[in-house]
């Protein structure tokens, strides 16, 4: 199962529909980590077949949404969060206890805008960096995670 997790959009539509158009033949799956919701609200409506999960992030204030998620893939349990409440622009710690409390094979998250990937003690840490406004110097990037039945695989993606 393929999974597109995106982040930190705020408000650039436009890639958020490019990002949909060039992925979603290959795509089962997307999780938006947050900021800004309303950047992803046409897309059930535009791709009525593909599952798509979101929490709010900090710039999300008016929603109601619950910040943190949790969804199950091929035995595989994901949590996603934006970030926020667990301080990780200051580090992974907070995300990683909040990991092992929930058991999770892979966490999920963003607000710092900078791609990150790591796996420690049987669990992966992603955050794809930010489809908006990126502040790794790099380009607009989403993560592009596969569930096997030998495993998870994770790569950063920047939007064509």
């Amino acid at each position: 199962m393929r999974i597109i997790a995106f982040s930190d959009t705020h408000r650039h539509h436009d890639r958020v529909h490019r990002l949909f158009e060039t992925t979603h033949l290959s795509t089962d799956l997307y999780i938006f980590l947050g900021d800004v919701l309303p950047d992803i609200e046409n897309m059930a409506y535009l791709y009525p077949d593909k599952q798509i999960l979101s929490v709010p992030g900090n710039c999300d204030f008016m929603s109601r949404e619950p910040t943190v998620g949790v969804t199950e893939v091929c035995g595989k349990k994901i949590l996603y969060t934006h970030g926020h409440f667990h301080s990780v622009r200051f580090g992974t710690s907070g995300i990683k206890s909040l990991a092992k409390q929930n058991e999770a094979d892979l966490v999920l998250f963003g607000h710092t805008h900078i791609r990150h990937a790591e796996y420690e003690d049987g669990i992966y840490y992603v955050n794809p960096g930010s489809l908006g406004e990126p502040r790794d110097g790099k380009a607009p990037s989403y993560a592009v995670i596969d569930v096997l039945p030998a495993g998870i695989l994770i790569s950063h993606a920047e939007l064509e």
